[in-house]
């Protein structure tokens, strides 16, 4: 018997990454912060009374909008939707601005989630390669759509465009521009402040990776007021609960405490690359909290995959083109990236 629609019947839901369950593991397969989140946080939790729980929360996150606000440099909340992670947020783009057997646009490789996305709302996902150092090609700046996934920085290669690169395109692009920003605190720069330039333009941030927040699910896209009102159309009536509206306000108001853990990965981050590349791997500058390791020959990026897991390290294996030869690692602390190092040096017989 079969009640699902018709068009489910070729669609594979996102695989998220595995989540062991024996203590002991080095989990660096998912892109968490190895960091806690602010002690204020924890704060704002235990703070939490029975009322809090027992009335439906603020449907639309009023004081957790209004610090977001004022930390992108927004003049007031009208300018922000906050949601039950980005990755909802991501959907609600596609469910708000496409129709069904509309196009839209992504580079290739980047977050297969979101072609996952369009096929649960009957678009297509029109994918232009990136060229053989993961950077744009002019066929992505050409190609017409009815909203584009702009990722910045990409994932799972952990390349950003060029500023410039982005700027060009939201002047030229006659849709719909979501620019992912999920990793953005780990780069260089960021483009918060094209969705003030460009009325077609919605930025997003997720507080699971530089906040440490990955448990919580908080998201949130800044866009001109015209966009953001069409999303509360098509959002969730009550779509962050009390606790996430909490802890999302005391993540913010403790910036700061995100900025030193952010300054700890990018250090660590320098240090992995520089072991990887010893090791023979293939590594480009990665702005984010991973880096993308590639490696030609014996033994395959999936049997080093493997047997780290047979080691109770975790890495991710995409099964994916152009991604055959290589394994993504979070950046995870010292100790943790030191014992993959370690584990890498003996699996490629390697001398430290």
């Amino acid at each position: 018997m079969k009640y699902a629609r018709e068009l489910l019947r070729d669609v594979d839901g996102y695989t998220p990454g595995e989540q062991p369950r024996d203590a002991g593991v080095i989990k660096l397969n998912t892109n968490e912060n190895p960091y806690p989140p602010s002690p204020r946080v924890l704060d704002a939790v235990r703070g939490l009374g029975a009322e809090a729980l027992r009335k439906y929360p603020d449907p639309v996150a009023t004081a957790f909008r209004e610090a977001c606000a004022h930390r992108y440099g927004y003049p007031g909340p009208e300018w922000i939707i906050a949601g039950n992670g980005m990755d909802e947020l991501l959907a609600l783009a596609v469910r708000t601005f496409v129709d069904p057997g509309d196009r839209v646009l992504a580079m290739y490789p980047t977050y297969s989630l979101y072609d996952v996305l369009c096929r649960l709302h009957g678009a297509e996902l029109a994918t232009v390669d990136l060229d053989a150092d993961f950077g744009l090609t002019e066929d992505f700046f050409t190609t017409p759509a009815r909203l584009c996934f702009f990722t910045r920085p990409n994932a799972p290669t952990g390349r950003a465009a060029p500023r410039a690169e982005v700027e060009r395109f939201c002047a030229g692009f006659k849709g719909v521009i979501v620019i992912d920003e999920a990793y953005v605190d780990f780069a260089e720069d960021n483009c918060m402040d094209l969705a003030r330039r460009f009325d077609n333009v919605i930025v997003m941030r997720t507080f699971s990776k530089s906040f440490s927040l990955a448990g919580m699910r908080i998201g949130v896209a800044v866009a001109n007021p015209d966009l953001v009102n069409e999303f509360l159309k098509t959002k969730d009536s009550y779509n962050m609960d009390a606790v996430s509206q909490a802890v999302g306000l005391a993540a913010v108001e403790d910036y700061a405490h995100m900025e030193r853990n952010v300054a700890r990965v990018r250090a660590t981050r320098a240090r992995l690359i520089g072991d990887l590349r010893r090791l023979g791997f293939v590594v480009g500058d990665s702005q984010a909290n991973f880096v993308l390791a590639r490696k030609q020959g014996a033994p395959s990026a999936w049997e080093l995959f493997d047997a780290l897991r047979k080691r109770a390290i975790y890495v991710r294996y995409f099964d994916m083109r152009r991604l055959e030869d290589a394994i993504r690692i979070t950046v995870g602390t010292d100790n943790e990236c030191a014992a993959l190092v370690a584990a890498l040096e003996t699996l490629l017989d390697v001398q430290a």
